[in-house]
């Protein structure tokens, strides 16, 4: 399983791999208030499956700092649609790239789900996505890969 290091999130390279590592932490099933199919979000479409709400972004091959706002308001949408101790996985295979206001809502998304008991993991991130978590390394298109 390719996990990549990170200070805040983990990082699989395929989204069975995630699913695992969320699996293998906890398997108290989450008694949803909502059912996911009810939820409507601009920019994410989030299913349940064995579950984990598996999140994905809607069709767009960029999420420019612009939609940096409009992505608050789903991530604070779903996080409140959570209950405690949810498994999350944020799958970016839609996305080439992904910017670093997008990643501070990714954060604050990340601090809420912690304050619930929950837990996120991220997966299918492009080199060029997976490189925006790395601003400050040199050559940060290449993630040093830790197997677990």
């Amino acid at each position: 399983m390719a996990k990549y290091r990170h200070r805040t999130f983990e990082m699989f390279d395929f989204s069975d791999e995630a699913t695992c590592a969320l699996a293998s932490k906890s398997t108290r099933p989450a008694a949803y208030v909502d059912d996911p199919e009810s939820w409507a979000f601009q920019h994410l479409v989030a299913l349940r499956r064995a579950g984990v709400i598996h999140v994905k972004f809607k069709q767009r091959k960029r999420l420019a700092a612009e939609f940096s706002s409009q992505l608050r308001t789903d991530f604070s949408q779903l996080a409140d649609s959570l209950v405690n101790d949810s498994r999350v996985l944020l799958d970016f295979e839609c996305l080439s790239e992904f910017g670093s206001g997008c990643i501070d809502e990714l954060k604050r998304f990340n601090a809420k789900l912690q304050s619930k008991g929950s837990r996120i993991v991220l997966c299918n991130l492009k080199p060029a996505v997976r490189g925006s978590f790395f601003p400050h390394r040199i050559g940060n298109d290449r993630t040093r890969s830790v197997v677990s």
